[in-house]
């Protein structure tokens, strides 16, 4: 059971602040349970879908209960940039779900709701216990909970990568976790087609790219071409910070995280420099070397087990295009427990459209306008049946995440 400090729940009951109101007609749908997250961008709830509300029919004939966590985004058409990743999110999810299942292990979003400020925007996914960034910080993960979550990840990113898609923003935070050890891929704000890497007008790819820590060696170096390699270096990280319980690799600064990055991998090739098709790469060089070598061994205190760190050595490989891909990542040794063809599925509707190119830059009003008609013109349609299954079909017994151990403190999204 996921205990959430009494702090929290007295900053509840005392009405918190002008941003934490609900809006009434969003209250007339949910039931609000308990707050579970804060950021600079929104408030998340605990909540129960009133029966009745959604058209949901249990195995009984009475209307299901669905819980689900309630998103209240801040602003989201605050300027271009915000309403543009707020419409991506949105469109892309959708995409992503558009046989009304999904992938189990991606966050599938139930419903958008027009906030009655009309700055802000509700949103409904699916609910899950904590997030992988605070179960590492618990310090509870086994080998064999480890092994599975990157097996799940992998599965997600497959399934991302074969709609040409980028998640971009692949971290701890950003992977939900239950205590059946399920996850689920979620926050695609960043996301973005494969198509448009590279497009002179697209000055947003390397700005807005990833946090630090799990960025990639061509990212870090201002590369505008890059592919789903970036993702998979993303992959790495995590592996490594489930070991070793904190960032593999915490760079103070971009020079930083390149030493970090050159200590572990040893200083660049020319052929890696190529690889990168970054016209600053050189450049930043001349200031950025090893100072040292480091093992992923020591990095991990020696809790590696040999299979994982041969994977994390094809992820942590400085050209992209011999990172492999989620399908190779598959079917390294290191998850034959958990691999299984059929289960790895792809998107199967070819390459993912959402009716604007990502290299067209729409105000803020017109992003408004095209979601709030999407709204409108899909109100009174039932939701799927689905919306709260979690099964996915494998055959092998899941490992459980047991919360008991877990500190309030580490689990609460305050």
């Amino acid at each position: 059971m996921i205990r959430v400090p009494t702090t929290a729940i007295e900053r509840e009951r005392g009405g918190g602040t002008m941003t934490d109101v609900i809006d009434r007609g969003v209250l007339r749908r949910f039931d609000i349970c308990q707050k579970v997250g804060r950021g600079a961008y929104g408030v998340v709830w605990k909540a129960v879908q009133r029966k009745g509300g959604n058209g949901v029919v249990g195995d009984d004939g009475d209307a299901a209960v669905v819980v689900v966590a309630l998103k209240k985004c801040f602003e989201a058409f605050r300027c271009d940039v915000d309403a543009r990743r707020t419409y991506r999110e949105v469109m892309y999810l959708r995409a992503l779900a558009s046989d009304g299942v999904g992938h189990p292990n991606i966050i599938k979003l139930h419903d958008v709701i027009r906030a009655d400020n009309d700055r802000d925007l509700y949103m409904t996914f699916d609910y899950s216990e904590t997030d992988l960034s605070r179960v590492i910080k618990a310090r509870i993960l086994e080998p064999v909970q480890i092994q599975y979550i990157t097996y799940q990840l992998l599965r997600a990113l497959k399934f991302v990568h074969s709609a040409e898609l980028l998640h971009r923003d692949v971290k701890p935070s950003n992977i939900l976790v239950d205590s059946n050890c399920f996850i689920k891929l979620c926050d695609f704000g960043l996301c973005r087609s494969i198509s448009s890497v590279g497009h002179p007008e697209d000055i947003e790819y390397t700005d807005y790219v990833a946090t630090r820590w799990y960025r990639s060696p061509e990212v870090l170096m201002g590369s505008r071409r890059y592919n789903g390699g970036i993702d998979l270096w993303s992959v790495g990280c995590i592996i490594g910070e489930m070991f070793r319980c904190r960032p593999l690799m915490p760079g103070s600064s971009t020079n930083a995280q390149l030493e970090m990055i050159f200590e572990l991998t040893g200083n660049p090739t020319s052929d890696d420099v190529e690889s990168w098709q970054s016209p600053y790469a050189r450049a930043i060089l001349r200031d950025v070397r090893a100072k040292c070598r480091v093992s992923l061994d020591e990095l991990c205190r020696d809790r590696l087990p040999g299979d994982a760190r041969s994977l994390m050595k094809c992820l942590f490989n400085l050209d992209p295009s011999k990172r492999g891909t989620p399908t190779t990542a598959l079917e390294h040794r290191y998850l034959a427990d958990f691999h299984d063809p059929r289960r790895e599925v792809v998107y199967p509707h070819g390459p993912i459209g959402i009716g604007i190119s990502d290299c067209t830059k729409l105000t803020a009003d017109e992003y408004r306008r095209r979601l709030y008609g999407i709204i409108a013109g899909e109100r009174g349609e039932s939701e799927s049946t689905s919306v709260h299954s979690r099964s996915d079909g494998m055959n092998v017994v899941p490992p459980t995440v047991s919360f008991d151990s877990m500190e309030a403190n580490d689990i609460s999204r305050e």
